[in-house]
C-alpha cells in the first residue's frame, strides 16, 4: 500500500472539518435550545426581510406558493377601487422577502373576505387558495388553484360544492387521512335557502384527490347549535383517528369524535364539563406528556368564577375536566397559540389579549412561567398569527400582523 500523501491528507480533513461545520449548523441551534431553553428569544426582522412593507393588510398567511423549500407570504389588500386583492412576496433563500409584480388574484369592490386558507388541494407541490366571505356573485366561498407562480384562479371545468351562507371560516387539512386535503367550513349563525338556521352548521366537504369536492356533511356530521368560532383537530379519544373540539362563542362547546370509519359524532355531553361561556379559540397540546392530548380554551369575557382561559384535562379516551390555568394574565382573550419555540420537547403558548401578546414558556407538567419582555421584541396588539421556518433553521418564525392599523410584523426565531 501507497502512504497517503501530506497534501492528500490536509485536503481529507479539510473536507471532514467542512462537512463537520454544514452538519453543527444545521444542527447546533436545536441541541443548544435543547440545552438551555432560556436561550431563545424572538427579534424584529421586519426591515431585513420586508423593507418595502407597507400598511393595509388585511390578511396574511405564511405559505408555499412556488415549488422551492420556502415558505412565501401571502398578502389581502384593497386595490385601487376597494376591492380585495393578493400579493405574493417570495421568500428569497431564506434572507429575504421580494414582491411579485402581478396581483395574485383580484376581486371586486363589494366582495368582503372573512378568512383565506391556504393548502395543496390537487397534488401539485404548491399551495391552492380558499377565499370565505360574501361575494358579489352570492356566493360564500371560492376556491382559487394555483399556477405555481403566485397566480390564483378558478377552474371553470371543476365544479365546487354550494357553500352554505353564513359561513365565517374553513379549516384545510386531511380529516379523513385519505391522503387528500378536505374542507371543514364552519360559522357563527348558518342559514339555509329560507334564511333560517340550518339544521348543520358546519360543512364536510370531502376531496377525492383531483381537487374536487363532494359535500359529505349530511353523511358524516351531526346537527349541531350555532355559535361555532373555532375549530381544534388532534385524536383526542386515543384511537388514532381525527376528532374535533369546536369553540362555541354562545355557550357549551362540543366535541366531535370518530367512529373509526370516518362518521363524526356528538360526544359534548358524555366526554365534556358543561361550562358554558364566550369562547374565543382552543388549541391542543399533550401539557403532562401523558399520551393523552389536553386542550386550552381562552375566552372573549370571564365565566361567572372570573376565568378567561382554562385547560381541559383529558383523562383518557376523550374524559375530560377543567382545571384553572393559573399562569394566564388577567385579561380576556381573542387567541392562542401553542407551539415548541426553543425545541424543549414541552409546548409553550402564545396569547393574543386587547393588552398585546403574551408569551409564557413552558416548563412540564402544566407548570409555565411568564416571558413576554425576555422572549419578544415588543408588546403589540395583533390580530393574528401565522407561523413557518422562514430561514430554514428548523424553528417556527412569526408573521403578525394588526387588522386596524394594518400593519404586519416578521419575528424570526433565534437564540443568545
Amino acid at each position: 500500500m501507497k502512504p497517503i500523501s501530506l497534501t492528500k491528507t490536509i485536503l481529507r480533513f479539510s473536507i471532514l472539518l467542512y462537512l463537520l461545520a454544514v452538519f453543527c449548523a444545521a444542527c447546533g441551534k436545536k441541541s443548544l435550545f435543547k440545552e438551555d431553553p432560556k436561550l431563545q428569544k424572538y427579534r424584529d426582522r421586519t426591515r431585513v426581510f420586508l423593507p418595502d412593507l407597507k400598511p393595509g393588510i388585511l390578511k396574511a398567511q405564511l405559505a408555499y406558493v412556488n415549488r422551492d423549500l420556502l415558505p412565501d407570504l401571502v398578502l389581502l389588500r384593497k386595490g385601487d377601487r376597494g376591492q380585495p386583492v393578493i400579493r405574493i412576496w417570495y421568500n428569497q433563500g431564506g434572507k429575504k422577502f421580494v414582491p411579485v409584480k402581478r396581483i395574485g388574484w383580484e376581486g371586486q369592490p363589494s366582495d368582503q373576505i372573512l378568512f383565506m386558507a391556504l393548502q395543496d388541494v390537487d397534488h401539485d407541490r404548491v399551495q391552492d387558495m380558499v377565499l370565505v366571505g360574501r361575494f358579489s356573485d352570492g356566493l360564500a366561498a371560492k376556491l382559487l388553484f394555483n399556477n405555481g407562480k403566485g397566480y390564483f384562479y378558478v377552474k371553470k371545468e371543476i365544479p365546487f360544492p354550494f357553500v352554505n351562507r353564513g359561513m365565517d371560516r374553513v379549516d384545510m387539512r386531511d380529516i379523513d387521512e385519505d391522503g387528500h386535503v378536505d374542507l371543514f367550513f364552519t360559522g357563527q349563525r348558518v342559514l339555509n335557502d329560507e334564511g333560517k338556521l340550518h339544521r348543520y352548521q358546519t360543512q364536510f366537504m370531502i376531496n377525492n384527490g383531483k381537487g374536487q369536492f363532494r359535500d359529505a356533511t349530511q353523511l358524516l356530521m351531526p346537527p349541531l347549535k350555532p355559535g361555532i368560532v373555532g375549530t381544534s383537530f388532534a385524536d383526542y379519544d386515543g384511537d388514532n383517528t381525527l376528532d374535533i373540539f369546536l369553540v362555541n362563542s354562545l355557550g357549551q362547546n362540543a366535541l366531535l369524535t370518530n367512529n373509526g370509519l370516518g362518521r363524526f359524532v356528538d360526544r359534548t355531553s358524555e366526554l365534556l364539563p358543561a361550562v358554558k361561556d364566550q369562547s374565543a379559540y382552543a388549541d391542543w397540546a399533550d401539557f403532562d406528556q401523558d399520551g393523552d392530548n389536553d386542550l386550552l380554551v381562552v375566552n372573549r369575557s370571564k365565566t361567572a368564577t372570573g376565568e378567561a382561559s382554562y385547560f381541559l384535562v383529558n383523562h383518557g379516551r376523550g374524559y375530560f375536566k377543567k382545571a384553572t390555568f393559573r399562569e394566564s394574565p388577567k385579561t380576556v382573550f381573542q387567541a392562542v397559540y401553542l407551539l415548541d419555540a426553543n425545541g424543549s420537547e414541552i409546548p409553550d403558548i402564545i396569547l393574543l389579549s386587547a393588552r398585546g401578546i403574551h408569551y409564557l414558556r413552558g416548563l412540564g407538567k402544566w407548570r409555565f412561567w411568564k416571558e413576554s419582555r425576555r422572549r419578544l421584541p415588543f408588546n403589540d396588539k395583533f390580530h393574528a398569527l401565522t407561523f413557518a421556518d422562514v430561514d430554514d433553521d428548523s424553528f417556527l418564525d412569526i408573521f403578525g400582523y394588526a387588522k386596524r392599523e394594518g400593519r404586519g410584523v416578521l419575528w424570526m426565531n433565534t437564540f443568545e
